[in-house]
């Protein structure tokens, strides 16, 4: 395999967490009146930052890295075999899970509160009916109508990675919704940061309309690094589930948890009520992804709650816990890692007939990426967040490949067990690849996008 490095590349640009600039996100206020708005220069899609934290992945793990910021891009120290390399990606990710879950108020990753990446643009308020242009970014969040007023809370509005994943006719993956051992639901959402923001409005990408029109090739920010502290965020993506926590069975410290509004869309096939109700929920997975120059097929970094499954080898070794989120140790008759039985009515919860999912990871973490959550684990002792886990990083092992566009990825395979549940292990072309899936991503009108199905979203103006 060829090993993709550039000696001398660009080495880890972190962005303070403290105002004006938050992970090259200014936080999401209100904006001044349309007309005023308009006269107004466009702001600049990926504005340079001066903060960028050079910080290499050999350094030693303990409390400094808690303030240390978001990876610009990557740093790599010899060897640069794929060995070294994967620790480089791992040590990246965990920089930038420590950086984009830091309060979005300031201060140090720590206290239960809203993170940097909850104050983002959620994709249904950039993609919106009709192909509309979003408001400007801090506008509040367009809210059903159905749902509550007066309220600042974050709103989940799937049930699936995928849009339409509780259809009984559109299913463009071998996907599901996963139940949880309380017959629960999961939910998900998908949020993107100012560059990435930026780049959809001032090209019109938000609407089928501006996609025709747009020239392209669709080429999303990149983070780099020009010398010293200086450099760019780029684009990054956040894909994050959620279960609904039954605080009279679970401890809330466990996870990192949000009130939040749960919207459930209206549908025909099969007949869902529109609904709207509060809950507390807690985080189970998260992807993180992020453009860089040396990573244009992006960095895709996943991590999952340490509680969530366990995996096949320790099914087989009988090494199990007592408790799971969505795995009971108890049921040996349990059909594993497959769709709930239909009718998919997230109306109706828990799940009829006491049905809870039944998920084993499929393949295991590797020792080393076992050893660097130790490591993090271990500075994040007391808090929400010693209690997940980096599952692993897939990058681009040769970006500049004349016969792969996705890259070469490293590791072959990549899946979530929240967010992937149902396609993982390793038969090419069917198990879960980040950058092989992503790679067939295109706009609504069949053009390349970037390694982004966000672009698919958007609507047409007629």
């Amino acid at each position: 395999m060829k090993i993709r490095f550039i000696p001398g590349m660009a080495v880890l640009c972190v962005v303070g967490l403290l105002p004006p600039v938050v992970g090259g996100q200014q936080k999401r206020e209100a904006q001044t009146q349309p007309d005023q708005e308009a006269s107004k220069p466009k702001p600049s899609i990926d504005p340079e930052v001066t903060n960028c934290n050079i910080i290499p992945p050999n350094v030693p793990i303990n409390a400094s890295l808690l303030t240390s910021g978001l990876p610009c891009t990557l740093s790599a120290v010899p060897p640069f075999d794929l060995d070294n390399l994967q620790h480089a990606f791992d040590f990246n990710s965990w920089l930038i899970f420590l950086a984009l879950n830091s309060p979005a108020s300031g201060g140090t990753i720590g206290a239960d509160a809203p993170t940097i990446w909850q104050n983002w643009a959620e994709v249904e308020d950039v993609f919106l009916p009709h192909g509309r242009p979003p408001q400007p970014w801090g506008t509040p969040p367009v809210r059903p109508a159905i749902c509550p007023t007066g309220t600042a809370l974050p709103i989940l509005r799937m049930v699936g990675k995928t849009p339409d994943v509780l259809s009984t006719v559109i299913q463009p993956f071998n996907t599901g919704p996963l139940i949880d051992q309380n017959g629960q639901y999961v939910h998900y959402e998908i949020v993107i940061n100012l560059p990435m923001f930026e780049y959809i409005v001032q090209n019109h990408l938000y609407s089928q309309e501006g996609q025709a029109s747009f020239p392209g090739p669709t080429e999303f920010p990149q983070g780099s690094l020009s010398q010293g502290r200086t450099g760019t965020i780029g684009a990054i993506v956040v894909k994050a589930s959620w279960k609904v926590l039954d605080l009279s069975k679970e401890k809330g410290s466990d996870f990192h948890s949000a009130k939040a509004l749960i919207y459930i869309a209206p549908q025909e096939n099969p007949k869902i009520q529109e609904k709207c109700y509060t809950a507390t929920v807690g985080l189970v997975g998260l992807h993180i992804v992020h453009r860089t120059q040396g990573e244009p097929q992006w960095i895709w970094s996943t991590f999952e709650h340490v509680d969530n499954d366990p995996t096949l080898s320790d099914v087989n070794a009988s090494k199990l816990k007592g408790h799971y989120n969505f795995f009971n140790p108890k049921c040996a008759a349990c059909v594993v890692n497959h769709q709930p039985p239909r009718p998919w009515n997230p109306d109706i919860v828990p799940f009829p007939e006491g049905y809870t999912s039944q998920i084993v990871r499929l393949i295991d973490l590797t020792d080393e990426a076992k050893n660097l959550n130790t490591s993090f684990q271990g500075i994040l002792t007391g808090t929400v967040w010693q209690h997940y886990m980096l599952v692993s990083t897939q990058w681009p092992t040769d970006a500049q490949s004349k016969t792969d566009p996705n890259g070469v990825p490293a590791p072959t395979f990549l899946g979530n067990s929240t967010l992937e549940t149902y396609i993982q292990g390793k038969v090419p072309q069917s198990s879960s690849s980040c950058m092989v899936c992503h790679g067939n991503a295109t706009d609504t009108n069949g053009k390349p996008s970037n390694f982004t199905f966000v672009l698919e979203r958007a609507q047409s103006s007629h």
